[in-house]
């Protein structure tokens, strides 16, 4: 029972108002956890899920470049959770070096990926 009215606590008085104020999106939080992809985002696509670039090649938060990955749709790299996945997997295997900011970030000392 005390673990429930904790959980009822935290829940209506920290979750809710931070959704409803957009400051704590749940793929924001999630990121939050990987600051070097965290910083990527921020400097592909300032945290903007709609966002287009590359004369409308990359799509998504990570500007996931669309020809350099065939196997990847429009929909999965516009989808924040999935992109988010995806990131942590390329990070997983060594692979930051696919974005231009993160080699850019690399070399400021912004983040701690070795490229």
């Amino acid at each position: 029972m005390l673990k429930q009215c904790i959980l009822f606590l935290l829940v209506f008085t920290w979750v809710i108002p931070q959704i409803g104020n957009g400051i704590a999106l749940p793929w924001r939080t999630w990121l939050n956890m990987h600051s070097d992809l965290e910083s990527i985002v921020k400097c592909e696509s300032n945290f903007n899920p709609a966002s287009i670039g590359d004369h409308g090649k990359s799509y998504g938060i990570f500007q996931i470049h669309l020809p350099a990955h065939p196997e990847i749709t429009k929909e999965q790299a516009k989808n924040p959770y999935w992109a988010i996945n995806w990131a942590i997997d390329q990070q997983a295997k060594g692979n930051l070096g696919i974005w231009t900011c993160a080699k850019l970030l690399s070399k400021q000392g912004k983040i701690i990926a070795d490229l």
